[in-house]
Protein backbone atom coordinates (compact mmCIF):
# COMPACT_ATOMS: atom_id res chain seq x y z
CA UNK A 1 0.00 0.00 0.00
CA UNK A 2 1.15 3.56 -0.69
CA UNK A 3 1.20 6.25 1.98
CA UNK A 4 -2.17 7.71 0.98
CA UNK A 5 -3.90 4.35 1.20
CA UNK A 6 -2.24 3.60 4.55
CA UNK A 7 -3.43 6.94 5.92
CA UNK A 8 -6.98 6.25 4.73
CA UNK A 9 -7.19 2.90 6.48
CA UNK A 10 -5.50 4.21 9.59
CA UNK A 11 -8.26 6.80 9.87
CA UNK A 12 -10.93 4.15 9.28
CA UNK A 13 -9.44 1.95 12.00
CA UNK A 14 -9.38 4.91 14.39
CA UNK A 15 -13.09 5.45 13.69
CA UNK A 16 -13.84 1.75 14.29
CA UNK A 17 -11.95 1.92 17.59
CA UNK A 18 -13.59 5.18 18.72
CA UNK A 19 -16.23 3.50 20.94
CA UNK A 20 -13.46 1.53 22.64
CA UNK A 21 -11.36 4.69 23.08
CA UNK A 22 -14.40 6.48 24.54
CA UNK A 23 -14.98 3.59 26.92
CA UNK A 24 -11.38 3.63 28.11
CA UNK A 25 -11.65 7.37 28.72
CA UNK A 26 -14.82 6.86 30.73
CA UNK A 27 -13.21 4.13 32.87
CA UNK A 28 -10.24 6.41 33.58
CA UNK A 29 -12.56 9.27 34.52
CA UNK A 30 -14.23 7.05 37.13
CA UNK A 31 -11.00 6.94 39.09
CA UNK A 32 -10.59 10.72 39.03
CA UNK A 33 -12.27 12.96 41.59
CA UNK A 34 -15.06 14.89 39.87
CA UNK A 35 -15.21 18.61 40.75
CA UNK A 36 -18.45 19.60 42.46
CA UNK A 37 -19.48 21.94 39.66
CA UNK A 38 -19.02 19.16 37.06
CA UNK A 39 -20.91 16.48 38.97
CA UNK A 40 -24.00 15.13 37.22
CA UNK A 41 -27.41 15.99 38.65
CA UNK A 42 -30.57 13.90 38.22
CA UNK A 43 -33.67 14.76 40.26
CA UNK A 44 -37.37 13.98 40.19
CA UNK A 45 -38.33 17.64 40.33
CA UNK A 46 -37.01 21.04 41.32
CA UNK A 47 -34.21 21.40 43.84
CA UNK A 48 -35.83 22.22 47.20
CA UNK A 49 -34.93 25.26 49.25
CA UNK A 50 -33.91 24.19 52.75
CA UNK A 51 -33.27 26.49 55.69
CA UNK A 52 -30.48 24.76 57.58
CA UNK A 53 -31.37 26.71 60.74
CA UNK A 54 -34.74 24.94 60.93
CA UNK A 55 -33.59 21.63 59.43
CA UNK A 56 -33.38 18.58 61.66
CA UNK A 57 -32.77 14.86 61.30
CA UNK A 58 -35.05 12.45 63.12
CA UNK A 59 -34.08 8.80 63.76
CA UNK A 60 -37.02 6.71 64.92
CA UNK A 61 -38.90 3.43 64.51
CA UNK A 62 -37.53 0.09 65.73
CA UNK A 63 -35.02 1.74 68.08
CA UNK A 64 -34.82 2.05 71.83
CA UNK A 65 -33.87 5.72 71.79
CA UNK A 66 -35.31 8.17 69.25
CA UNK A 67 -32.67 10.63 68.06
CA UNK A 68 -33.09 14.19 66.87
CA UNK A 69 -30.29 16.33 65.47
CA UNK A 70 -29.97 19.84 64.14
CA UNK A 71 -27.22 20.61 61.63
CA UNK A 72 -24.73 21.75 64.26
CA UNK A 73 -25.18 18.74 66.54
CA UNK A 74 -25.03 16.29 63.63
CA UNK A 75 -21.82 17.68 62.12
CA UNK A 76 -20.05 17.41 65.49
CA UNK A 77 -20.59 13.63 65.61
CA UNK A 78 -17.56 11.40 64.85
CA UNK A 79 -17.19 11.34 61.07
CA UNK A 80 -15.18 9.70 58.32
CA UNK A 81 -14.22 10.36 54.71
CA UNK A 82 -15.12 7.94 51.94
CA UNK A 83 -14.00 8.03 48.32
CA UNK A 84 -16.99 6.63 46.44
CA UNK A 85 -18.46 6.63 42.96
CA UNK A 86 -22.16 7.15 42.39
CA UNK A 87 -23.54 5.55 39.24
CA UNK A 88 -26.96 6.15 37.75
CA UNK A 89 -28.73 3.11 36.27
CA UNK A 90 -28.53 4.78 32.83
CA UNK A 91 -24.77 5.23 33.17
CA UNK A 92 -23.77 8.74 34.40
CA UNK A 93 -21.12 8.52 37.12
CA UNK A 94 -19.20 10.79 39.43
CA UNK A 95 -16.52 10.19 42.05
CA UNK A 96 -16.02 12.37 45.12
CA UNK A 97 -14.52 12.47 48.59
CA UNK A 98 -17.54 12.37 50.87
CA UNK A 99 -17.41 13.24 54.57
CA UNK A 100 -20.13 12.31 57.00
CA UNK A 101 -21.36 10.09 59.79
CA UNK A 102 -21.51 6.31 59.30
CA UNK A 103 -25.14 5.25 59.46
CA UNK A 104 -24.03 2.21 61.47
CA UNK A 105 -22.71 4.50 64.22
CA UNK A 106 -25.83 6.66 64.14
CA UNK A 107 -28.05 3.62 64.65
CA UNK A 108 -25.71 2.41 67.37
CA UNK A 109 -26.57 5.54 69.35
CA UNK A 110 -30.27 4.85 68.85
CA UNK A 111 -29.88 1.13 69.75
CA UNK A 112 -31.71 -1.08 67.26
CA UNK A 113 -34.44 -3.40 68.44
CA UNK A 114 -34.03 -7.10 67.78
CA UNK A 115 -36.54 -7.25 64.91
CA UNK A 116 -35.06 -4.32 62.95
CA UNK A 117 -34.74 -5.20 59.23
CA UNK A 118 -34.34 -2.06 57.13
CA UNK A 119 -33.68 1.65 57.34
CA UNK A 120 -35.89 3.97 55.30
CA UNK A 121 -34.36 7.26 54.21
CA UNK A 122 -36.83 10.09 53.67
CA UNK A 123 -35.84 13.03 51.49
CA UNK A 124 -37.18 16.55 51.94
CA UNK A 125 -38.64 16.32 48.42
CA UNK A 126 -40.72 13.24 49.32
CA UNK A 127 -38.36 10.72 47.74
CA UNK A 128 -37.65 7.52 49.69
CA UNK A 129 -35.45 4.45 49.48
CA UNK A 130 -34.06 1.95 51.94
CA UNK A 131 -31.09 -0.24 52.86
CA UNK A 132 -31.08 -3.41 54.92
CA UNK A 133 -29.45 -3.53 58.35
CA UNK A 134 -26.81 -5.82 56.85
CA UNK A 135 -26.00 -3.21 54.19
CA UNK A 136 -25.94 -0.47 56.83
CA UNK A 137 -23.27 -2.42 58.74
CA UNK A 138 -20.82 -1.38 56.02
CA UNK A 139 -19.05 1.51 57.74
CA UNK A 140 -18.60 3.24 54.37
CA UNK A 141 -22.36 3.82 54.15
CA UNK A 142 -22.56 7.34 55.51
CA UNK A 143 -24.78 10.38 55.76
CA UNK A 144 -22.58 12.95 54.07
CA UNK A 145 -22.55 16.69 54.70
CA UNK A 146 -19.32 17.49 52.84
CA UNK A 147 -18.22 16.79 49.28
CA UNK A 148 -14.63 17.23 48.13
CA UNK A 149 -13.76 19.28 51.20
CA UNK A 150 -16.71 21.67 50.82
CA UNK A 151 -20.22 21.77 52.28
CA UNK A 152 -22.49 19.52 50.26
CA UNK A 153 -23.89 21.53 47.30
CA UNK A 154 -27.66 22.01 47.42
CA UNK A 155 -28.11 20.14 44.10
CA UNK A 156 -26.20 17.21 45.63
CA UNK A 157 -28.46 16.96 48.65
CA UNK A 158 -27.45 19.66 51.15
CA UNK A 159 -27.54 19.49 54.06
CA UNK A 160 -27.40 15.68 54.12
CA UNK A 161 -27.40 12.81 51.63
CA UNK A 162 -26.87 9.06 51.69
CA UNK A 163 -23.59 7.73 50.34
CA UNK A 164 -23.97 4.01 49.60
CA UNK A 165 -20.90 2.62 47.79
CA UNK A 166 -21.54 -0.32 45.44
CA UNK A 167 -25.21 0.65 45.08
CA UNK A 168 -26.86 2.45 42.19
CA UNK A 169 -27.63 6.13 42.61
CA UNK A 170 -31.30 5.73 43.49
CA UNK A 171 -30.18 4.47 46.92
CA UNK A 172 -28.21 7.69 47.48
CA UNK A 173 -31.16 9.67 48.85
CA UNK A 174 -30.73 13.45 48.87
CA UNK A 175 -31.92 16.09 51.36
CA UNK A 176 -32.39 13.49 54.10
CA UNK A 177 -34.64 14.56 56.96
CA UNK A 178 -35.72 11.25 58.55
CA UNK A 179 -34.41 7.74 59.13
CA UNK A 180 -37.02 5.18 60.07
CA UNK A 181 -35.97 1.71 61.18
CA UNK A 182 -38.63 -0.87 60.26
CA UNK A 183 -39.18 -4.61 60.71
CA UNK A 184 -40.37 -5.32 57.16
CA UNK A 185 -39.13 -5.14 53.58
CA UNK A 186 -39.76 -1.56 52.49
CA UNK A 187 -40.26 -0.74 48.80
CA UNK A 188 -39.03 2.72 47.83
CA UNK A 189 -39.99 5.15 45.08
CA UNK A 190 -38.17 3.54 42.15
CA UNK A 191 -38.26 0.06 43.61
CA UNK A 192 -42.07 0.18 43.56
CA UNK A 193 -41.80 0.91 39.82
CA UNK A 194 -39.87 -2.27 39.06
CA UNK A 195 -36.30 -1.26 39.86
CA UNK A 196 -34.07 -3.77 41.65
CA UNK A 197 -34.60 -3.56 45.42
CA UNK A 198 -30.98 -4.36 46.30
CA UNK A 199 -29.50 -1.99 43.66
CA UNK A 200 -26.08 -3.62 43.89
CA UNK A 201 -23.59 -2.71 41.17
CA UNK A 202 -21.76 -5.76 39.85
CA UNK A 203 -19.24 -6.20 37.00
CA UNK A 204 -21.88 -7.92 34.85
CA UNK A 205 -24.61 -5.34 35.49
CA UNK A 206 -22.24 -2.40 35.07
CA UNK A 207 -22.70 -0.24 31.98
CA UNK A 208 -18.97 -0.68 31.27
CA UNK A 209 -19.33 -4.36 30.39
CA UNK A 210 -22.28 -3.66 28.10
CA UNK A 211 -20.34 -0.85 26.39
CA UNK A 212 -17.30 -3.10 25.94
CA UNK A 213 -19.42 -5.70 24.15
CA UNK A 214 -20.91 -2.98 21.94
CA UNK A 215 -17.47 -1.59 21.07
CA UNK A 216 -16.16 -5.04 20.08
CA UNK A 217 -19.30 -5.78 18.06
CA UNK A 218 -19.00 -2.43 16.29
CA UNK A 219 -15.42 -3.26 15.29
CA UNK A 220 -16.54 -6.59 13.80
CA UNK A 221 -19.37 -4.79 12.02
CA UNK A 222 -16.97 -2.33 10.43
CA UNK A 223 -14.69 -5.10 9.21
CA UNK A 224 -17.72 -6.95 7.84
CA UNK A 225 -18.89 -3.90 5.90
CA UNK A 226 -15.42 -3.19 4.51
CA UNK A 227 -14.78 -6.77 3.38
CA UNK A 228 -18.29 -7.03 1.96
CA UNK A 229 -17.89 -3.87 -0.10
CA UNK A 230 -14.48 -5.02 -1.33
CA UNK A 231 -15.90 -8.28 -2.70
CA UNK A 232 -19.23 -6.84 -3.86
CA UNK A 233 -19.89 -6.62 -7.63
CA UNK A 234 -22.23 -3.66 -7.15
CA UNK A 235 -19.66 -1.28 -5.62
CA UNK A 236 -16.03 -0.29 -6.16
CA UNK A 237 -15.20 0.56 -2.55
CA UNK A 238 -12.16 -0.76 -0.66
CA UNK A 239 -10.66 -2.52 -3.68
CA UNK A 240 -7.22 -1.60 -2.36
CA UNK A 241 -7.64 -3.63 0.84
CA UNK A 242 -5.26 -6.59 1.37
CA UNK A 243 -6.26 -9.85 -0.30
CA UNK A 244 -7.16 -11.59 2.93
CA UNK A 245 -10.29 -9.39 3.01
CA UNK A 246 -11.88 -11.94 0.72
CA UNK A 247 -15.27 -13.66 0.59
CA UNK A 248 -14.35 -16.26 3.22
CA UNK A 249 -13.14 -13.53 5.57
CA UNK A 250 -16.37 -11.59 4.98
CA UNK A 251 -18.55 -14.62 5.76
CA UNK A 252 -16.66 -15.40 8.98
CA UNK A 253 -16.51 -11.85 10.28
CA UNK A 254 -20.18 -11.28 9.41
CA UNK A 255 -21.25 -14.32 11.43
CA UNK A 256 -19.13 -13.12 14.35
CA UNK A 257 -20.69 -9.65 14.04
CA UNK A 258 -24.21 -11.10 14.01
CA UNK A 259 -23.69 -13.25 17.10
CA UNK A 260 -21.78 -10.63 19.11
CA UNK A 261 -24.36 -7.90 18.43
CA UNK A 262 -27.41 -10.10 19.09
CA UNK A 263 -25.89 -11.64 22.24
CA UNK A 264 -24.97 -8.15 23.49
CA UNK A 265 -28.52 -7.00 22.89
CA UNK A 266 -30.02 -10.03 24.71
CA UNK A 267 -27.61 -9.52 27.61
CA UNK A 268 -28.62 -5.86 27.80
CA UNK A 269 -32.32 -6.80 27.87
CA UNK A 270 -31.78 -9.27 30.71
CA UNK A 271 -29.87 -6.95 32.99
CA UNK A 272 -31.99 -3.92 32.13
CA UNK A 273 -35.15 -5.77 33.16
CA UNK A 274 -33.46 -6.94 36.36
CA UNK A 275 -32.16 -3.46 37.25
CA UNK A 276 -34.72 -1.12 35.72
CA UNK A 277 -37.92 -3.18 35.44
CA UNK A 278 -38.31 -1.97 31.84
CA UNK A 279 -36.39 -2.14 28.58
CA UNK A 280 -37.15 0.34 25.82
CA UNK A 281 -37.24 3.52 27.88
CA UNK A 282 -34.47 5.25 25.90
CA UNK A 283 -33.89 6.14 22.26
CA UNK A 284 -30.64 4.19 22.57
CA UNK A 285 -32.54 1.00 23.40
CA UNK A 286 -35.18 1.49 20.71
CA UNK A 287 -32.60 2.21 18.03
CA UNK A 288 -30.56 -0.81 19.13
CA UNK A 289 -33.66 -2.98 18.69
CA UNK A 290 -34.23 -1.62 15.18
CA UNK A 291 -30.58 -2.21 14.21
CA UNK A 292 -30.81 -5.81 15.47
CA UNK A 293 -34.06 -6.35 13.53
CA UNK A 294 -32.42 -5.09 10.33
CA UNK A 295 -29.62 -7.62 10.83
CA UNK A 296 -32.11 -10.42 10.11
CA UNK A 297 -32.83 -9.46 6.45
CA UNK A 298 -29.12 -8.65 6.12
CA UNK A 299 -28.20 -12.23 7.00
CA UNK A 300 -31.09 -13.73 4.98
CA UNK A 301 -30.20 -11.86 1.78
CA UNK A 302 -26.56 -12.70 2.39
CA UNK A 303 -27.24 -16.43 2.51
CA UNK A 304 -29.57 -16.25 -0.49
CA UNK A 305 -27.00 -14.50 -2.63
CA UNK A 306 -24.46 -17.18 -1.72
CA UNK A 307 -26.82 -19.97 -2.78
CA UNK A 308 -28.34 -18.39 -5.88
CA UNK A 309 -25.67 -15.87 -6.86
CA UNK A 310 -28.55 -13.53 -7.52
CA UNK A 311 -27.56 -9.93 -8.24
CA UNK A 312 -30.82 -8.64 -6.78
CA UNK A 313 -30.09 -10.34 -3.46
CA UNK A 314 -26.58 -8.92 -3.56
CA UNK A 315 -28.00 -5.43 -3.94
CA UNK A 316 -30.48 -5.85 -1.10
CA UNK A 317 -27.85 -7.44 1.12
CA UNK A 318 -25.62 -4.43 0.54
CA UNK A 319 -28.44 -1.98 1.41
CA UNK A 320 -29.61 -3.85 4.53
CA UNK A 321 -26.05 -4.24 5.78
CA UNK A 322 -25.30 -0.52 5.50
CA UNK A 323 -28.63 0.45 7.08
CA UNK A 324 -28.10 -1.90 10.03
CA UNK A 325 -24.52 -0.79 10.62
CA UNK A 326 -25.28 2.94 10.59
CA UNK A 327 -28.28 2.41 12.90
CA UNK A 328 -25.93 0.51 15.20
CA UNK A 329 -23.42 3.36 15.02
CA UNK A 330 -26.06 5.95 15.92
CA UNK A 331 -27.38 3.80 18.79
CA UNK A 332 -23.84 3.69 20.25
CA UNK A 333 -23.63 7.48 19.94
CA UNK A 334 -26.93 7.82 21.82
CA UNK A 335 -25.66 5.37 24.44
CA UNK A 336 -22.62 7.53 25.17
CA UNK A 337 -24.81 10.62 25.19
CA UNK A 338 -27.08 8.95 27.74
CA UNK A 339 -24.09 8.14 29.94
CA UNK A 340 -22.77 11.69 29.77
CA UNK A 341 -26.09 13.45 30.36
CA UNK A 342 -28.59 10.95 31.79
CA UNK A 343 -31.45 12.84 30.13
CA UNK A 344 -31.92 11.08 26.78
CA UNK A 345 -34.69 8.81 28.02
CA UNK A 346 -38.40 8.58 27.33
CA UNK A 347 -39.67 7.96 30.89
Amino acid sequence: MNRKVCLKYTLILIILFLPLFGLIGHVISRNIITPNDQFFVIDLGDTPEINVDSWNLNVFGQVNFTQNYNYSSFTTLPSKEVIATIQCVEGPTGTAIWKGVPVKDLLGLAELKQDAMEVIFYGYDGYTSSLTIEEINDENVILAYEMNGEPLPIEQGYPLRVVAPNHYGYKWVKWVVRLEVVNYDYVGFWESRGWNDSAYTTPLSDWIFHALLLAVSFLFGGLSIMSGLRTSPVTQYFRDLPKFFNTKFHKLISIIYFFTSTSTFLYWILFTILNRGAVFYTLHGILSLISIITLIPTMVTGFKKIKKRDMNHKTWHYKWALASFFLFLFSIFLGFLLVLTGFIRLY
